[in-house]
């Protein structure tokens, strides 16, 4: 029996396989015989992190060494061009600065590690020596100026390079960074047979072209990106960012018919395709010709929710029918819902929601529990923001979340080769301190109050005199010292002055 059953449905998107491109004659659900693909896939750790059960090796595929190498040389070449480009002042710190080394980025990213499971208003507050709140870790590790130096200079792309490069424009200064992680997340790990994809945003809320505003998000502004999550464990496998209309979707499955979503779709999940997974959407992304191409051509099974137009229903009350094997499921809850599945019938489960017995779907149930990949892994990262709330740069923002999203991809990784259930917070620690360990050696660190064990410093065998600092152009009133010591460029006050002359380390 032929119905009706939507007010109008679109056949956007388009394929070789003429049973893809057929219009859609929906009929009642008697004859439906929808079937699960058989998951044929590989889980979990592969190539190089399969064997790996020491929590730094893990951590240090995604962060390796070509990622390393870049952020070193690109922080030099930034610090080189902007020292250069500006005669520093006296007593500015980047008269300081000396090459950054790749140990010293492993003890950087360790120390972010560590804001996220220390969290404090400001970075300075990290170093103060007030008792009550002092946190000794970072002292002993880094100077306050060295760290701020660090954070300041540090780089990924070649400014000199935008006008040659080919990628998206817009993500220029951290498009090293994007690429290489999204690369590293689908080598070393492959997720189970349900995925799930969504967006998410990363709280920004300065001035730049492509931030969003999504109000059904607990970061209602800031930079959007859809993401591929295993349902499961909340690893994130792939991941696109939003920079409006010319962000860059390429891929074989993408033609000129394909609407925007069926796009991100289609990039997402294009190298998991023909393995029998599952990929749970809500009604953004779905569509029933998306659903039928994903299944027929591609043995990948598709469920979520739909938008769909339809007269009321009561309470309870469930309307199905199918158009080949996609089928769709209304049912008036507290609302309508309306699923789409290429696999689910209209059958019910009996549940106990609040002390009552009622009646649901199973594609219902079933979405309940397999959709919140993405939200999954968000709420396992929102414990330890790496991010601070208020910075200067988008990117570096952005650099800090894909930096936590790879700690929490570490330890899904680190789970699934030891089959330890270690706690996030005790997997942060002991990869925090690892780096420690391994790296602290590479950072140069001043100790306060130590004397000198020879006489070869200059500021401390030299005739000095303390003077009073020279006016400048500006009018502004000091803030500072009005002291300094003119041999040295150092300003100092009064009781600075003898200590900065008499330790080695001041």
């Amino acid at each position: 029996m032929t119905v009706p059953f939507f007010d109008a449905v679109g056949n956007e998107g388009s394929d070789e396989d003429d049973s893809a491109n057929q219009e859609f004659v929906w009929e009642d659900m008697q004859n439906y015989r929808g079937q699960r693909e058989h998951f044929t896939g590989s889980v979990g750790a592969q190539g190089p992190s399969k064997d790996l059960t020491e929590i730094v090796d893990v951590f240090k595929l995604f962060f390796d060494k070509e990622l390393i190498e870049t952020i070193v040389t690109e922080t030099n070449r930034y610090a080189e061009q902007f020292i250069r480009g500006r005669e520093p002042s006296v007593r500015s710190h980047s008269k300081a600065w000396k090459p950054v080394t790749e140990g010293e980025i492993y003890v950087v990213l360790g120390l972010f590690m560590l804001m996220g499971i220390v969290q404090k208003p400001t970075l300075q507050s990290y170093f103060t020596t007030e008792k009550v709140i002092s946190t000794p870790g970072f002292t002993d590790i880094i100077t306050q100026d060295r760290l701020e130096l660090i954070c300041k200079y540090l780089h990924f792309a070649n400014n000199e390079n935008i006008s040659t490069f080919e990628g998206p424009k817009k993500l220029f200064k951290i498009y090293p960074v994007i690429f290489h992680l999204n690369k590293k997340f689908q080598e070393l790990c492959l997720p189970n047979q349900d995925i799930s994809l969504d967006e998410s945003t990363t709280l920004w809320k300065g001035r730049l072209s492509f931030k969003q505003y999504l109000p059904l998000k607990a970061a209602k502004f800031g930079i959007k990106s859809y993401k591929l999550c295993d349902s499961t464990t909340g690893y994130l496998w792939s991941f696109i960012l939003y920079t409006g209309k010319d962000t860059v979707l390429d891929s074989s499955l993408i033609t000129a018919d394909t609407n925007k979503t069926s796009a991100i779709d289609l990039k997402l999940v294009e190298p998991l395709l023909n393995q029998g997974q599952t990929l749970w959407m809500d009604n953004f992304y779905n569509s029933p010709t998306l659903a039928r191409l994903l299944k027929i051509t591609h043995k990948t099974d598709c469920v979520g929710t739909l938008k769909l137009n339809r007269k009321k229903l009561k309470k309870g009350e469930i309307v199905a029918q199918h158009s080949g094997l996609v089928s769709i499921t209304k049912w008036f809850d507290k609302k309508i819902v309306t699923m789409i599945s290429t696999y689910h019938s209209h059958d019910t489960r009996t549940v106990t929601v609040r002390g009552k017995v009622v009646e649901k779907p199973i594609s219902v149930l079933d979405y309940n529990k397999s959709m919140g990949g993405v939200d999954l892994k968000d709420q396992l990262l929102h414990s330890y923001l790496i991010e601070r709330k208020r910075m200067n740069k988008w990117y570096m923002k952005l650099f800090r979340r894909l930096l936590n999203a790879s700690i929490l991809n570490s330890m899904i990784v680190y789970r699934s080769n030891t089959g330890k259930r270690i706690q996030q917070l005790s997997f942060r620690i002991q990869l925090t301190e690892g780096l420690f360990v391994k790296y602290a050696s590479a950072v140069e660190h001043k100790v306060p109050g130590s004397h000198p064990s020879d006489n070869t410093v200059p500021h401390l065998t030299e005739r000095h005199f303390i003077s009073k600092i020279p006016p400048t152009a500006k009018k502004s009133k000091r803030r500072d010292t009005l002291y300094w010591c003119d041999a040295c460029g150092m300003g100092l006050c009064i009781e600075c002055f003898r200590h900065y002359h008499t330790w080695l380390n001041f």
